[in-house]
């Protein structure tokens, strides 16, 4: 799971909704934007995509408002772990790294894997923005119109993946968001324990003792 931003215009209302602050204090240009979340599987493909919600929201914001989570708290994903980055909270459904000082060697293993996960979600979006340039650039599109554009280029990028497109490299794209620690990292004992054993399943069987993951 991986939720990365699309700059567009100034947009007519709510204005300070979708002001993006950390485009701005990096490009040193006011800087607005709109969220793309996608969860995504092993292959490449978007499973799930979440469109639209204002720049500013958190990463763990645009989760809890989105119909994956909701389906989620439902326990309509039996059996499946959603892989996260540090950015979302660690639920009964999400696993996410370490984030504490002085991991244990479980621990760091455990990270180390989840890192390798979220970097096959990290390029799964830069096959996305490099195959539609659209998304690399402040879009001039009107704010409604924006998820059914967003949805599309999703939709042909599945296709790609599922057919095995080949990507010349010049149109490789490196998707770099800013990653905020959530704030509420941990929801319950019994989630972190969950963890734990992975961790150590992992570390000292090779196995992580959980049916499947999503990205």
């Amino acid at each position: 799971m991986y939720t990365t931003h699309i700059p567009i215009v100034s947009p007519k209302t709510n204005v300070a909704a979708y002001f993006n602050k950390k485009h701005t204090e990096r490009y040193q240009k006011t800087s607005y934007s709109i969220t793309l979340q996608g969860i995504i599987d092993s292959t490449g493909v978007f499973t799930d995509v979440c469109i639209g919600w204002p720049g500013s929201m958190s990463d763990e914001q645009v989760l809890s408002n989105s119909a994956f989570h909701q389906r989620a708290t439902m326990g309509q994903l039996k059996d499946l772990w959603v892989v996260g980055g540090k950015m979302y909270p660690l639920m009964d459904w999400v696993l996410v790294p370490y984030t504490h000082q002085n991991l244990t060697w479980a621990q760091h293993a455990f990270n180390e894997k989840i890192y390798e996960i979220e970097k096959l979600g990290k390029e799964a979006f830069g096959r996305l923005k490099g195959r539609w340039a659209i998304l690399q650039k402040r879009m001039e599109i009107k704010l409604q119109d924006l998820p059914a554009v967003l949805g599309a280029c999703c939709v042909l990028h599945n296709i790609c993946e599922v057919n095995q497109e080949e990507m010349e490299g010049e149109l490789k794209f490196e998707v770099f968001d800013d990653e905020v620690v959530a704030e509420n990292n941990l929801r319950s004992m019994a989630t972190a324990q969950a963890r734990d054993s992975i961790a150590h399943n992992l570390l000292h069987h090779g196995i992580g003792g959980a049916p499947g993951f999503l990205l």
